[in-house]
């Protein structure tokens, strides 16, 4: 954790009291950036900074800490939550058309908010936010609101200051949504610090975050290709079909660019986990631990384990933690179609749920050398790996073609040797 000296007109007493208060968040590698601790001091002596990778991590201003354990209090960190492993579990996708080919899977999230809305509520969830397309947490009140928040993002958002919004939204009564990562949920909850009944809590299975600064040079890559900058991205689009979902980049000049997802140099980075946030690789939020009500996904595989709603537009996994999360599903029930699944058909195409990503050997070198080469070459280099991981695998390679080729010859030599003892053997005693 930083910290950020404004000592110039304190006195030497009171900074040595400051240096015994200083408060004990979690490790570099353990903090999510969740923003828990920031909204939970009294004094607003926490910031949130971005560290040589682009994380948000948060950074103590000395001079107004108190010492009152408020923002150690909030870190979900410091008190991970128990599994459940045997939540309600539904292959589930909205009985409106449109709105599944607007979202990134099922359409379940925007079920789920517009009852939100219908009650005067607050939903909270991500925006890319223009002109700079930088993911932040915001409110909505209305349809239009919601729409923006549709779609997969795939880098991490700044919450800013919607954990105090909501709250503020929940003392006056109003039925709050809010969507995050399973490591926002689990922040916003310590955050809150007990149970509301007009809270509804949604995460996503969740493989990981990308870093926020490998999101702008991507942008920044595409604005000197094109000559202009883009004004949206969209990543899952389905105007092919669901599973052979592009990214899509709309620029200034009202021209697109529509790339196959998976081939997709920033998606390529992001799925060999090259740019995920530290604490992703020992993510303690998963299997239903950040106390979220209700968890939805993609359902991969629905074509084997329910093809009856498996049309190629999008399905969600559904799963549901608790009390308010099943009010939350009955409440919806009559808009979408939805059948009873195991947890275990749903985890065998979301293992994110159980296990978090492993961190590759490429990571430190991609993010130490992304900002300075294109993303492209940084990526090729990071996952062929360091110059004797390169020259190991050659030799190796070479070693087994020399190898066959020896036995190769061996096997010749030996058919060989072989026809001429036999020709030997069989000759006529006249000769």
């Amino acid at each position: 954790m930083a910290q950020i000296g404004i000592e110039a007109r304190q006195g030497r007493g009171r900074r040595a009291h400051r240096d015994t208060a200083r408060p004990r968040l979690a490790a570099p590698e353990a903090c999510t950036g969740c923003t828990a601790c920031r909204a939970a001091c009294p004094r607003d002596a926490i910031v949130m900074v971005a560290d040589a990778e682009g994380f948000l991590r948060p950074a103590v201003e000395a001079a107004r800490c108190v010492g009152c354990g408020a923002c150690e209090r909030a870190c979900p960190m410091l008190a991970p939550g128990a599994p459940d492993l045997a939540p309600d579990c539904f292959a589930a996708r909205t009985g409106d058309h449109a709105l599944r080919l607007a979202s990134s899977s099922g359409g379940i999230f925007t079920e789920l908010a517009r009852d939100t809305l219908a009650k005067g509520g607050l939903v909270f969830g991500v925006i890319l936010e223009p002109p700079a397309l930088v993911a932040i947490h915001v409110a909505a009140e209305d349809e239009a609101g919601l729409a923006a928040m549709r779609g997969s993002k795939y880098v991490q958002s700044d919450p800013r200051d919607t954990f105090r919004e909501a709250r503020a939204a929940l003392r006056a009564g109003r039925p709050v949504l809010y969507s995050g990562t399973p490591c926002q949920i689990a922040g916003l909850r310590r955050f809150l610090g007990r149970p509301d009944p007009n809270l509804l809590t949604v995460e996503i299975i969740c493989h990981g975050v990308p870093s926020p600064a490998v999101f702008a040079k991507y942008k920044a890559e595409l604005t000197a290709e094109r000559g202009c900058p883009p004004v949206s991205i969209s990543a899952r689009n389905k105007h092919y079909s669901w599973r052979k979902c592009s990214l899509v980049s709309t620029f200034a000049d009202t021209s697109e660019n529509c790339e196959d997802l998976y081939t997709n140099r920033y998606i390529r980075a992001f799925l060999a986990d090259l740019c995920l946030r530290p604490s992703c690789h020992r993510c303690v939020a998963r299997e239903g631990r950040s106390g979220a009500d209700v968890t939805i996904a993609d359902f991969w595989g629905i074509e084997k384990v329910c093809p009856a709603l498996d049309d190629d537009w999008g399905t969600s996994a559904v799963l549901i933690h608790t009390e308010a999360g099943r009010r939350a599903w009955a409440a919806c029930a009559g808009r979408v179609e939805a059948a009873p699944v195991a947890l275990d058909q749903v985890t065998q195409g979301n293992p994110a749920y159980l296990h978090p990503a492993r961190e590759p050997r490429g990571r430190a070198w991609f993010m130490t050398h992304f900002r300075d080469n294109p993303l492209e070459h940084t990526l090729r280099r990071a996952l062929a790996g360091s110059w004797p991981e390169r020259l190991a695998r050659h030799c190796r390679t070479a070693a087994r073609r020399l190898a066959v080729a020896c036995l190769g010859i061996f096997i010749t030599n030996r058919g060989g040797a072989s026809s001429y003892l036999h020709a030997c053997v069989t000759l006529p005693a006249s000769a």
